[in-house]
């Protein structure tokens, strides 16, 4: 069991997704800084779990846990608490539910996927923050899979679900991990093809800009991120949906972070936010114009 303790002045940046712990305590489960962990809060008829980054460890008192946080409702939204003082619960090393997709929907929980051959090291597809985290984005890697399937590419993904009560974005709220946060150790799916290092990688993620656009991000060229922009552009054609790469995008939505996911995975990391209308209407034609551009450009 653990002491978790909401704290603003111990955070530079009030991410409500980190947290800092004893490190003789996340040592004793496994645990590393900058990992992955459970935070598991005990209700009444119920548990309260989302996720969190450590990104810094503490020598104070073993059980004492310091979650980040913006404000009161961030704190209720995200683990059911309506008060600023320490409560009980379990910190768990062990991320992901091992769960069928049908049984994780029910009760909603977070899982992990993935395809792969073993070998392909031409292009892995990506979805993070799949099911009802961000909508459409794991059906998008998928399709790309779909599209290229004489080429045998790697698909890696995570689907994160809320509970038939819960607000619609409570899968968002509670799930969501940012993709230069994401440690690989603490996903086991992951870890098997991490230090591959495919040729490309492509990121589908969704975003709620009120603009109705799409950002073509990532550390990949800036000649591949406009020629993917073309391909879609001409999907979205009629629509009001704009599409913009790399320095044109907000610099948090970017992906040129070399710690993000994208980019540790391939050697041309390609990033996709995209609108919620983006990916209801023209997710995976988005999905197969990126898979037209890289699919022939793949040597390996």
């Amino acid at each position: 069991m653990a002491q978790f303790i909401p704290s603003i002045e111990r955070f530079a940046n009030r991410h409500r997704e980190h947290c800092f712990a004893n490190r003789s305590q996340i040592r004793t489960i496994g645990l590393r800084r900058r990992q992955q962990a459970r935070l598991e809060i005990p209700a009444e008829n119920d548990t309260k779990v989302a996720l969190y980054t450590i990104v810094q460890t503490h020598g104070e008192k073993r059980d004492k846990v310091f979650v980040s946080y913006r404000n009161a409702d961030e704190l209720k939204a995200r683990l059911g608490i309506t008060k600023n003082g320490p409560f009980p619960g379990r910190f768990n090393a062990q991320v992901t539910a091992d769960l069928s997709e049908e049984d994780a929907r029910t009760v909603g929980e977070f899982i992990e996927r993935l395809s792969d051959n073993g070998q392909h090291r031409g292009l892995i597809a990506i979805a993070p923050h799949g099911g009802q985290i961000e909508p459409h984005t794991d059906e998008q890697a998928e399709q790309v899979r779909k599209r290229l399937s004489s080429k045998g590419i790697s698909v890696w993904l995570c689907k994160g679900f809320r509970k038939e009560d819960e607000d619609d974005d409570s899968a968002y709220v509670r799930w969501h991990i940012t993709s230069s946060d994401i440690s690989e150790k603490s996903f086991p799916l992951l870890e098997k093809v991490y230090r591959r290092r495919f040729e490309y990688a492509v990121a589908f993620h969704g975003w709620n800009d009120e603009s109705n656009s799409i950002c073509i991000g990532g550390r990949a060229p800036n000649e591949l991120k406009q020629q993917v922009k073309v391909a879609i552009e001409k999907i979205v054609s009629g629509s009001d949906i704009t599409v913009a790469i790399g320095c044109d995008c907000p610099s948090d939505f970017n992906g040129d972070d070399d710690d993000n996911i994208v980019n540790r995975l391939g050697m041309n990391g390609l990033q996709l936010e995209q609108s919620k209308q983006a990916r209801k209407h023209f997710g995976k034609d988005i999905a197969n114009a990126v898979a037209d551009i890289i699919g022939p450009k793949i040597t390996v």
